[in-house]
């Protein structure tokens, strides 16, 4: 059934099947990734859907994440989708410097809701920058440190790196410090996610305690609401859950 649903739906299915934030991410990524003969590293792809739309766009596109059946997934659902310009490597980003000189230089970096779980983040900024090819691109979104708790949230965070946050997120003003230390110059600094994902993904969560499937066909025909939720979120002063930040790596 599910090779049914992911030949079906396309290169699409780990984008649209994932709660609302996700969807709010991809539209954050197709107005700034650039298309064409590009090299596109994705620095924890997780289930591949962000890695797959760089090579749809032309780009030469590497994911990296830790685990290793989320990569032989994303591997085999690549081929379904006749996808043959991407790769999918086993790597822990804590030690991207081990690997650097293997995977070589990338045009452009997508760096999405990852750095919030690594405790040394100056550490990953340095590492991606030093992989990144001179006016290459690092497109990052982080939870915003003001953000308003999602349904199941708590205010625990991890000490361990055990795959909990290790901080609540940051500010623009802390990830363009953070950024320029680095040799990135920030050129884009917003916001992604707002109340009406926000409500959406909570109501998820709840219902995904009774039954996933359930809880996706009461949520999805909700994301019509979508399309006002930027205005409607600025309208009322509320929070957005994430910050998107575009940085460009100095000569």
């Amino acid at each position: 059934m599910k090779e049914a649903i992911i030949k079906l739906i396309g290169w699409k299915t780990p984008i649209l099947f994932q709660d609302p934030t996700v969807y709010d991410r991809f539209n954050w990524l197709k107005r700034h990734l650039k298309k064409g003969n590009l090299r596109t590293l994705d620095a924890g792809s997780g289930g591949g859907g962000f890695t797959v739309y760089a090579s749809k766009i032309g780009n030469t596109a590497v994911g990296i994440s830790f685990e290793e059946e989320a990569n032989k997934r994303a591997t085999r659902r690549a081929k379904i989708w006749g996808t043959t310009n991407v790769k999918f490597i086993t790597q822990d980003l804590r030690g991207l410097d081990l690997v650097s000189d293997r995977i070589g230089k990338f045009d452009q970096i997508i760096c999405f809701e990852t750095i919030e779980h690594i405790l040394n983040d100056k550490k990953l900024i340095c590492d991606l920058s030093n992989i990144l090819k001179p006016n290459g691109i690092l497109l990052l979104t982080t939870p915003f440190k003001y953000y308003k708790k999602l349904y199941g949230e708590t205010d625990e965070l991890s000490k361990v790196e055990d795959g909990g946050h290790v901080r609540r997120g940051y500010t623009h003003t802390e990830m363009r410090d953070l950024f320029e230390k680095y040799g990135l110059q920030v050129v884009t600094e917003e916001y992604v996610s707002g109340l009406v994902s926000q409500k959406i993904t909570s109501l998820m969560r709840r219902l995904f305690k009774i039954n996933g499937r359930l809880a996706w066909i009461i949520t999805a025909p909700l994301r019509i609401f979508q399309i006002i939720d930027v205005p409607l979120t600025k309208l009322i002063n509320h929070p957005f859950l994430c910050i998107g930040v575009v940085g460009i790596k100095k000569k």
